[in-house]
């Protein structure tokens, strides 16, 4: 069998993106038929984020019990004192690019010697920037990776964006706009080739989680694998309790957050594991490709990293210095594993390594339990806004405050 060429003027050209849910082409499209997040046909959805801090029984208590041989009142118990002990958050993942969205994440480099205490406020900046979403404060090669949705990216480089060039400790910033997110949190997400919404966490790794922390055992691990591993979004929630706590008919909550999730495929909920609160370290892999590596070549590597269970995350970046992101726990995922993953592939020209210990925002929802805004989301759009047309606020770091 010859090899596909993909090239211009061929019959298969670009057949590749066809094999993907959403071609993977460009940034920021507005598609037919996405339901806006407060939309009713997101009821379900809303409904579970605003009751399960208080009210377990939203999960499928009975689907939980089959599954991992607890009972359904043990379930209910364990879900509460997780969310309570802040080890999880319920959050979910829209598809941006549906929604006329890019998704831009961006690297931060500090001057050599910098004062940790300017680190230190430059990251409390960050933590109470509420158009920004997911983040981390970082150390190694990169010192912050945070990321950003927006319509306009004009108004990401004049208010997000120059903050941080224009900061006196920053030596750089790269922005790395996501083409594919294949998967967070240990959840696949849409643009993963296959294994749709599938938890991804390595026998390997599970074993040394429990090693390694006593705040998380293993029958709570799997509640939250059970939950993130539902077949479908209908066995996910307890719909008959929705309908109780909402009014709402639970017939069409269901069928419509199916048609979301399971058919349309641009929406995931999950059950997001706080990281820091189990003493784990995230470490992050930037890689950079040769110049000469073909972008179908790239999403194919960023394929085949992705069939590994311990990554955490697996992104694919576009028109960015870097091409591909991919996270372990350090704890769980030894170093020499990933690095003799990555040494298999010979268009990989450079991988640059940091480590976080903190986590801003998953999403939209504030991972602060330091100063009392756990869960606190403030979802924010730059529909019909221009930031260009004023000055933006730039952060100084006052010598006055001992910094």
């Amino acid at each position: 069998m010859s090899e596909v060429k993909y090239g211009l003027g061929s019959k298969e050209v670009q057949d590749w993106m066809r094999e993907y849910t959403f071609a993977p082409r460009g940034l920021g499209f507005v598609e037919p038929n996405a339901a806006t997040l407060d939309s009713a046909k997101m009821a379900a959805y809303n409904v579970v984020k605003s009751f399960y801090q208080n009210h377990p029984e939203v999960f499928n208590l009975a689907y939980l019990s089959e599954v991992t041989g607890l009972k359904e009142e043990d379930i209910k118990a364990r879900i509460d004192r997780m969310y309570h002990e802040h080890s999880i958050m319920f959050v979910m993942n829209p598809c941006v690019g549906v929604y006329g969205w890019g998704l831009y994440y961006w690297l931060v480099k500090l001057k050599d010697g910098c004062d940790p205490l300017k680190k230190e406020r430059l990251s409390n900046w960050y933590q109470n920037k509420d158009d920004i979403c997911t983040g981390y404060e970082t150390c190694g090669d990169f010192d912050f990776f945070n990321g950003n949705h927006m319509r306009v990216l004009d108004n990401l480089l004049s208010d997000v964006i120059a903050p941080w060039a224009s900061n006196e400790i920053v030596e750089r910033v790269q922005i790395v706009p996501v083409r594919r997110d294949l998967r967070e949190s240990s959840v696949n997400m849409w643009d993963s080739k296959e294994g749709y919404r599938a938890f991804m966490f390595g026998e390997e790794e599970r074993e040394r989680l429990l090693e390694v922390q006593d705040v998380l055992d293993a029958d709570d691990f799997k509640v939250i694998e059970a939950i993130n591993n539902a077949p479908s979004v209908g066995d996910m929630f307890d719909y008959d309790v929705l309908h109780e706590l909402s009014g709402l008919d639970a017939k069409t909550m269901k069928e419509d957050l199916m048609k979301i999730v399971d058919e349309g495929k641009y929406i995931v909920p999950m059950i997001h594991i706080n990281y820091a609160k189990l003493g784990l370290t995230k470490r992050f892999y930037v890689i950079k490709t040769f110049q000469n590596v073909y972008s179908y070549r790239k999403a194919m590597i960023a394929d085949e990293l992705g069939s590994h269970k311990c990554f955490v995350d697996v992104m694919e970046f576009t028109d960015a210095f870097y091409d591909i992101l991919v996270s372990t726990f350090a704890e769980l995922t030894p170093d020499e594993k990933v690095r003799a993953l990555l040494s298999e592939y010979g268009e990989i020209e450079e991988v640059k390594v940091c480590d976080s210990h903190k986590q801003y925002r998953r999403w939209t929802c504030r991972l602060d339990d330091e100063n009392d805004y756990w869960e606190e989301c403030v979802f924010t759009d730059d529909f019909l806004e221009d930031r260009c047309s004023k000055e933006p606020v730039m952060v100084k770091l006052d010598e006055s405050e001992g910094c």
